[in-house]
């Protein structure tokens, strides 16, 4: 943690208030989070942090917006592969959607935080959440034209993909599994998304 008020130039106060934030959600919660609490771990000024975040609500509002920009990566690592089937990669973005929440918690609970539950007002973060849905969408509506998933509203479909794996996402991050090693939750994500693509699949007659 960085403490000396000299320390910081060209921006850096930005980024060391974004990366505090990130350990104090980590370690404590959203709802105690404060600028000039920031400002005093930082050890500068009260006044400080309010130069690059008007409140603590612009400074969620930042977090998360790297936070989906950060999963439309991870989520596009799958499709990068360009060899699984479309039930394949359904089930790796589901995988990876769960290893993103684990390995990202500070990021994903704010993502997710109840403070940010109108993203329409912030356009800018609305466009990085819905360009992450959109992956998962448009995987679906592949396989529904190579005749693989059933036929249905692909956005409804998306919807019911994504409570599960956010499902399981939280109940590691609010410790309600029983096992919460990393490995256990890895073998959840994938017997659940395995789950989940037994739900989508068409089902040949026999």
């Amino acid at each position: 943690m960085i403490k000396a008020k000299d320390s910081y130039h060209h921006g850096d106060l930005r980024h060391a208030i974004i990366e505090e934030a990130k350990i104090w959600i980590e370690t404590k919660d959203i709802s105690s989070l404060s600028l000039r609490g920031i400002a005093r771990r930082l050890g500068v000024s009260h006044n400080a942090p309010y130069r690059h975040f008007t409140d603590k609500e612009s400074l969620l509002v930042t977090i998360a917006e790297m936070g989906f920009e950060k999963l439309k990566q991870w989520l596009q690592q799958v499709l990068a592969k360009n060899t699984l089937t479309p039930e394949e990669e359904i089930k790796a973005l589901g995988v990876k959607y769960i290893e993103y929440a684990v390995s990202n918690p500070a990021y994903y609970r704010v993502m997710y935080s109840a403070y940010l539950s109108d993203y329409q007002k912030y356009p800018s973060l609305d466009k990085a959440a819905e360009e992450s849905f959109t992956i998962l969408i448009e995987t679906i509506a592949q396989g529904q034209k190579a005749g693989v998933i059933r036929a249905g509203d692909t956005r409804e479909l998306g919807y019911v993909c994504w409570s599960l794996v956010h499902g399981v996402s939280m109940l590691y991050l609010e410790r309600q599994l029983r096992s919460s090693t990393i490995e256990s939750v890895e073998k959840l994500a994938k017997l659940a998304t395995a789950m989940m693509i037994e739900g989508l699949e068409v089902k040949q007659e026999s």
